[in-house]
Formats: C-alpha cells, sequence, structure tokens
C-alpha cells in the first residue's frame, strides 16, 4: 500500500521549501555582512521545518521523498543552467528567456533550494536507515535496553 501525506504536511513542506528559496534569494554569497547572515539564519528556518514535517514519516517514505526531492531538484535546475551558462546557440537562445535579472535570481533560488531541501531528506533518510530518529532512543540505548529486560 502507498504511504498517504496529509494535506496539512504537503502544505507545510511547501512554505518550507518556498522559506528556503527566500533564504537562498537574499543571499549575496558568503561575503561577511549582515544581509549573509539573515540569508542563512531564513535559510536555516525552512530547513528546520523541512526537518519537522518529514521526520516521522517511516523509512520508505523518507525514500521516496528523498529522490522525488533529488528529481526536483535536478528539474529545478535545468532552466537556471540554461540561463547562466549556456554553451551553444540552442541553449543561448532558450536561456535568453530567462535573461533578466530577476529571473535569474528566481531561478537560482528554486535551484538552490531544490538542492538544500534534497540534502536534508537525504541526510534524514541515512540516518534512519540506520535507526537513529529524532527524539527516539539511540540504536546503542535500544540495544542496553533490551538487554537489561532479558
Amino acid at each position: 500500500m502507498r504511504p498517504t501525506i496529509p494535506a496539512r504536511s504537503t502544505l507545510s513542506l511547501a512554505v518550507s521549501a518556498g522559506i528556503v528559496a527566500l533564504g537562498v534569494a537574499v543571499n549575496d554569497g558568503f561575503a561577511p555582512s549582515l544581509r549573509t547572515l539573515l540569508a542563512l539564519a531564513i535559510t536555516a528556518v525552512g530547513l528546520f521545518g523541512i526537518g519537522i514535517v518529514v521526520r516521522d514519516r517511516s523509512l520508505e517514505s523518507l525514500r521516496l521523498a528523498a529522490g522525488r526531492f533529488w528529481v526536483g531538484a535536478f528539474v529545478a535546475f535545468l532552466p537556471y543552467g540554461l540561463a547562466t551558462s549556456p554553451n551553444n546557440e540552442t541553449a543561448a537562445a532558450l536561456g535568453d528567456a530567462f535573461a533578466g535579472p530577476l529571473a535569474v535570481v528566481a531561478l537560482e533560488a528554486v535551484a538552490g533550494a531544490g538542492v538544500l531541501c534534497a540534502a536534508v531528506v537525504t541526510v534524514l533518510y541515512a540516518f534512519a536507515s540506520y535507526g537513529i530518529y529524532p527524539g527516539r532512543p539511540t540504536p546503542e540505548e535500544r540495544v542496553l535496553e533490551r538487554q537489561r529486560n532479558e
């Protein structure tokens, strides 16, 4: 049976990903400035929201979510790549459609948010595959508890 995701969870996921995209859009590089600190804070809040939304999912659901996020990140990166570094005339013609500064910032924000969200979900999946879930006993604590009970 395919696991279902409640609508509230989907909305929270979209809002959190939007916050990550806002943080990426605000960022002006890694030059030490107040704007960079603000961008990192906004991005961290969004990634924290992503983590909260997906943390209680099953291992299989986390694997599926990680795969979907990576596919979404790849799809979001394609127009950004075409707009910023076209290699041939066809790509340059397609990239000219996104040549405005606002379009490039929006594409960069979406592509960056996709990669960051995919990385967070992948890390959570990796931890969950080893039995480490937030708020639950660690694998070592479970083994020790099992030995005490026997």
